[in-house]
């Protein structure tokens, strides 16, 4: 069974080459300070004489760690099927390093999980493969809500850190890994970048996993299975039309600009005011300016929380990121003796043991708060 991307939206350069935006390719990032030579570096022949500092330069501009660039021999590449078969509009199209080693890191998660819940006695998850791709929007919003539990209004009455908490612990119940980032690791200078992907899943019998874009914040475009996929969360979520449509007609004749409406829904449903507003459009309620406003206000919103950055303890936020059951999994085999102390942090992302906590990183990650349900030996 094939992994999925969810979003990938590429530039094509005047060369042909497909790179992740148009300001990493090579002459764009000639413009910048110090690098007007890099695309007569990338062509030479014989051995370059760089300072250090121009390294550093280089690998931040390409996003290559510096290690890579002062290799005297290309190791041998091993191309993630993820990558192999990722394609737009059928055309297949160059990953950046941020995702490459986003995807290796995950893997090496998901494989380890794989084995431990066999170990234990795992077996195959049922959620797997059990909706065909014929179905209708609606027909996958009722299997999600039937997957993972879900009553009708679940949403109501919570904040949306609540509700992603929430959908996130019915996850883990289903037997679905849920990590989340907007980074390459610790590296703040590796954010990643939501033009290229919002999402991915690798999919597996036993340990699938999702991974999630932290600097997404919104639901939109894409193809035709994105687009499904997109409707069915919505409906998932928005499980009432005729109340959804009756809460936005009534704001709308009580005299509420199209985006005080649209935000007041992201808080009520806990999606994005342009998720909405598209659901709107859908039903008659907006139009396609409507949409266009509410589009770019959300884009100026991701430019404007990129800017202002996370801040807070790193450490315990990263903790936070993790799935709590693959948390709990790291932290038992470890106690066990059956991992070692060493790759139980590695899993974890800890590079130091001595800069962290680690009851403090367990408590973050939600691995002290018992899951709703215990778990057991079979999914």
């Amino acid at each position: 069974m094939a992994d999925l991307f969810i979003c990938d939206i590429r530039g094509e350069c005047d060369d042909g080459v497909h790179y992740r935006t148009s300001s990493h390719a090579p002459v764009a990032v000639a413009h910048r300070d110090g690098l007007a030579e890099l695309p007569q570096w990338l062509n030479a022949d014989a051995p370059l004489d760089l300072s250090f500092t121009k390294l550093s330069t280089i690998g931040s501009a390409l996003q290559m760690p510096f290690g890579a660039l002062v290799r005297s021999v290309v190791p041998e590449a091993r191309e993630d099927e993820l990558i192999r078969y990722r394609t737009i509009n059928n055309q297949g199209v160059e990953a950046s390093r941020n995702l490459r080693d986003t995807i290796v890191t995950m893997r090496n998660r998901q494989d380890w999980a794989r084995d431990e819940m066999i170990a234990q006695g795992f077996g195959e998850n049922l959620l797997v493969g059990s909706v065909p791709s014929r179905a209708t929007a609606d027909e996958l919003a009722s299997h999600i809500r039937e997957g993972l539990s879900l009553t009708a209004g679940w949403c109501r009455h919570k904040s949306n850190a609540e509700r992603f908490r929430f959908l996130r612990g019915k996850s883990s119940d289903a037997g679905l890994m849920v990590m989340v980032d907007s980074r390459v690791g610790s590296s703040s200078a590796r954010r990643l970048d939501v033009c290229e992907f919002r999402a991915f899943v690798l999919l597996d019998d036993v340990a699938p996993l999702i991974f999630i874009n932290r600097n997404d914040s919104s639901i939109d475009g894409g193809s035709g299975v994105e687009r499904k996929i997109n409707q069915a969360v919505i409906l998932t979520i928005v499980d009432d039309e005729a109340a959804f449509r009756a809460y936005w007609k009534k704001m709308i004749a009580d005299g509420a600009h199209v985006q005080d409406v649209a935000d007041d829904c992201a808080r009520r449903y806990g999606l994005s005011a342009l998720a909405l507003t598209i659901h709107a459009h859908g039903l008659g309620l907006v139009s396609d300016r409507d949409v266009s406003l509410i589009r770019t206000l959300s884009e100026q919103h991701v430019m404007d929380a990129e800017t202002a950055g996370s801040g807070g303890n790193q450490n315990l936020t990263n903790a936070s990121h993790l799935d709590t059951r693959f948390v709990r999994m790291v932290r038992n085999g470890g106690e066990r003796g059956s991992l070692p102390y060493s790759d139980g942090l590695s899993l974890l992302g800890i590079k130091s043991v001595r800069s962290i906590n680690l009851r403090e990183f367990y408590d973050a990650s939600g691995d002290l708060i018992p899951l709703p349900c215990p778990i057991q030996p079979t999914l």
